[in-house]
């Protein structure tokens, strides 16, 4: 239902202009000798006659002088059918969307009220229904200790470094639906989590993004690994639904991946 109404907000834009730049054309003419304009076309070139009266069928010759005068009732009987038809396709798309709206399956949902709603799913979740059920969910991310720096991100969530900040606030920039250290339930490890889960809203599913910034600690790396191989155990598959960016000491985060990660997600 939601494409039908696109589709048709994107014409009603487009007859919005029809009506508009009609009007602008008119306009342009200014005011203009009322008649009915008949052109006969002789020898490759248009002959203008023209009657006051619209009860009659007398047209009278309007000789060459007068061209500039006949072209422009021309245009302005064009202009003024065009503004006519279009006011009224507007109208017929006004009442089309509102009668959609209206009685849109889809809102039927919304209106049985939240008791109900935690009662009975929806016949078909739409995309609106899955990304508010996503961000809803509440949970319970990985704890701080006392000595933990503390670094906010533009979203108002805490962070573990000045990196996971900056990844953060693209994200979130870019409107890319995520959470930070959601917990993630292994089959033989326990829970771990993750630095930011992204949603992918048009395959429905998680995206687990991990940045390892110690790479040069042998210990940290080796875990790094371990991470990366655990994930890739459940399912998860690099440059799909899988991302990872590192650093060094020598070698600092590059925002540019984070840019490639982003246009991947949202392709």
């Amino acid at each position: 239902m939601g494409n039908i109404i696109n589709e048709l907000m994107l014409e009603k834009k487009k007859i919005e202009y029809i009506v508009e730049k009609s009007k602008s054309e008119l306009r342009k003419l200014g005011e203009t000798e009322e008649g009915i304009i008949k052109v006969l076309v002789k020898r490759g070139k248009p002959e203008f006659y023209v009657k006051n009266d619209s009860n009659t069928n007398d047209y009278k010759y309007m000789p060459k002088s007068e061209t500039q005068k006949a072209e422009a009732l021309v245009r302005k009987e064009y202009y003024e059918k065009v503004l006519k038809n279009a006011c009224v396709e507007l109208k017929q798309i006004n009442a089309l969307i509102n009668r959609i709206e209206g009685n849109n399956w889809e809102k039927a949902y919304e209106t049985i009220g939240k008791g109900k709603r935690m009662i009975v799913e929806p016949i078909i979740v739409t995309n609106e229904q899955y990304r508010k059920k996503w961000l809803d969910e509440e949970y319970t991310g990985k704890s701080f200790g006392d000595n933990d720096i503390e670094i906010y991100s533009e979203n108002g969530e805490r962070v573990r470094s000045k990196s996971e900040k900056i990844i953060a606030d693209k994200l979130f920039k870019e409107n890319v639906l995520y959470r930070y250290e959601y917990p993630f339930q292994t089959n033989y490890s326990g829970i771990i989590y993750p630095d930011f889960t992204i949603l992918d809203e048009v395959r429905r599913r998680n995206i687990i993004y991990e940045h390892f910034g110690l790479m040069d600690n042998p210990e940290y790396a080796n875990n790094a690994v371990g991470k990366i191989q655990l994930y890739m155990n459940h399912g998860y598959v690099l440059g799909d639904n899988l991302f990872i960016s590192m650093e060094t000491s020598a070698i600092p985060f590059d925002g540019r991946v984070l840019d490639g990660i982003i246009k991947q997600i949202k392709n």
